[in-house]
């Protein structure tokens, strides 16, 4: 009896525990490294796909086309693009062609179409994230013109969506870019008081990359309104107050008097909104931290007394007022990527029950200044 009820038991833990039942082999699965989404017409979405094909499947008939390498050993790359009314079909009419499954797990970056991005992209990376394979972290990115044509760029490196997830986590790390992935562009889109802040990447054929970051991509929501350029993107990403976006920064070089040129190292923010219910006004403050990076010998002698402390005075100055003319031009466009309207949540409880665009109405309202508060650490070097 005892014989078999372990022999019952032993079938049993067979059955039930079956290990991989949805195993494939390496050559019957193709990598999807990077992801287009562009406009395909009313109720379209065209899906873009840079897929790593192995050494078998590259060598079927017909996956020559758009492949990248030759010798053996090397993978086959293409690049795909399927279209439907949801990025699961299009995804599935790419799977047709390649006749392979598609492993999304090892997807680079997630790029969007300037057209697509200018009509509303919460529809699609929703679609998109909810395929248990797509990670949340992918860095996001809006692409000028259309995403297949960018994934289709030749680039330094194997595949161009390795490049460019490279290029945005450098961006992110030395602070010149916000920290855009799927994850948090979803978050800021589903938290009244926010709007997301996203790189904007464009072909460049003057450089030896062939892409280059072309600026920030401001968002109303899940439109894009505008494009902003550097150095004024620098100031957005201090200006938007996440620490993540702001603590360490990439040299912000503004000529101030006599030839001097200082460099930002970092910078803290905080948006203060204070006032009676109904007259309600905001501050955003920003501690400065730089250096002298150069000076000539015709510029102002540092070693005097007072002299630092003229160009502490200037550089805020300077500051103060590039900030204000750019919340200005920002809140414009009706977008608040500072989180106005978090904050004015936050200060007034009452505002919580109301919607996303009556919160965005009374955001509108309340005045904004800036301050902004700079510390010299470092001289530099005098050029003789």
């Amino acid at each position: 009896m005892g014989r078999l009820t372990a022999a019952v038991l032993l079938v049993a833990v067979t059955v039930l525990v079956g290990g991989c039942w949805d195993a494939r082999d390496l050559e019957d699965r193709a990598t999807v490294v990077g992801i287009g989404l562009d406009e395909a017409g009313p109720g379209q979405v065209e899906v873009s796909a840079e897929i790593i094909l192995p050494r078998a499947t590259a060598a079927r008939p017909g996956a020559a086309s758009g492949q990248q390498g030759g010798p053996e050993g090397i993978q086959g790359r293409m690049v795909l693009q399927g279209r439907g009314p949801s990025v699961h079909e299009a995804l599935s009419r790419i799977r047709d062609e390649v006749k392979v499954d598609l492993f999304l797990g090892h997807v680079r970056v997630v790029l969007v179409g300037e057209r697509l991005a200018r009509a509303g992209v919460e529809r699609p990376l929703e679609m998109l994230v909810q395929n248990p394979q797509i990670r949340r972290l992918i860095p996001l990115a809006v692409v000028r013109g259309r995403a297949a044509d960018f994934l289709a760029v030749p680039t330094p490196q194997d595949t161009t969506a390795r490049y460019v997830g490279d290029m945005l986590d450098d961006l992110v790390r030395s602070g010149r870019a916000p920290n855009a992935d799927l994850s948090r562009f979803l978050t800021d889109l589903s938290e009244p008081g926010v709007d997301p802040l996203v790189s904007v990447l464009e072909v460049s054929r003057d450089t030896e990359a062939g892409v280059r970051w072309r600026g920030l991509g401001v968002f109303r929501e899940d439109r894009l309104a505008r494009v902003l350029p550097p150095p004024r993107a620098w100031l957005l990403v201090w200006a938007s107050g996440n620490p993540r976006r702001s603590s360490v920064l990439v040299p912000l070089r503004e000529v101030v008097d006599g030839g001097v040129i200082i460099n930002v190292f970092h910078v803290k923010s905080r948006l203060w909104i204070g006032g009676a219910p109904g007259d309600r006004r905001g501050l955003l403050q920003l501690l400065v931290e730089a250096r002298v990076a150069e000076h000539g010998t015709r510029g102002p002698d540092l070693s005097k007394p007072g002299v630092l402390d003229g160009i502490q005075r200037q550089s805020r100055h300077h500051l103060e007022q590039e900030l204000e003319r750019l919340v200005a031009e920002v809140r414009r466009l009706g977008a608040d990527p500072f989180g106005i309207g978090r904050a004015l949540r936050a200060t007034e409880p009452a505002l919580m029950p109301l919607k996303a665009e009556t919160l965005r109405r009374h955001a509108a309202r309340v005045p904004v200044s800036v301050q902004v508060s700079i510390h010299i650490r470092r001289t530099g070097l005098t050029i003789r």
